[in-house]
């Protein structure tokens, strides 16, 4: 047998006339026209930050599957800023890492930057208002000052650090801190 009695069947489908019908049927052009060019590059600043990330994505891997050249360009690229993330070139993702704020029993993110004024709190303590729980008995109904009673009659309890009532929003602002009831190693 000769090389010439076996037949390459191509089981891709990717023919030059194909490839050239599906780039025209998905809005995609190759041509070189210089007028074209000057279009792309004056408006493809705004086009980029106006465009949602799936859809970046979608055009990154459709180039990086078109061209080698173009796929190596953007390896090096995405790998520089994957690695300007990381430690001794390996790369280093940041996941989300929630944590409960101690100061306003929110949920944050700690990966994220803090800033002025995301937490609003009270510093002080709820106090029960005895003349508020109107005949309210407590060898009957039990203690006033209870977190059930926190929740359930917020309007009869007062903020020590401002005098409002326990529904008013906190009186003091300022950045998200984790709890601190964390174990923590002890210096022998």
């Amino acid at each position: 047998m000769s090389a010439d009695d076996f037949e390459v069947i191509d089981l891709t489908g990717d023919t030059d006339d194909e490839s050239d019908n599906e780039d025209q049927a998905d809005g995609w052009d190759d041509g070189n026209d210089a007028e074209a060019a000057a279009f792309t590059l004056a408006q493809l600043n705004a086009v980029i930050s106006d465009t949602p990330e799936a859809p970046l994505r979608l055009v990154l891997t459709r180039l990086a599957a078109k061209d080698p050249k173009i796929r190596n360009a953007l390896a090096r690229e995405l790998f520089a800023i994957s690695n300007a993330n990381g430690v001794n070139g390996t790369v280093v993702r940041v996941v989300p890492r929630w944590e409960t704020c101690e100061n306003c029993g929110e949920s944050y993110d700690v990966n994220t930057p803090r800033v002025d004024e995301e937490c609003l709190f009270h510093p002080g303590e709820l106090e029960a208002e005895e003349d508020r729980f109107v005949d309210w008995d407590e060898d009957c109904h039990g203690p006033m000052d209870t977190d059930e009673n926190r929740r359930a009659y917020p309007e009869n309890f007062t903020w020590g650090c401002c005098e409002s009532d326990g529904t008013a929003e906190g009186c003091v602002t300022g950045k998200h801190r984790p709890q601190s009831n964390k174990k923590r190693r002890l210096n022998a």
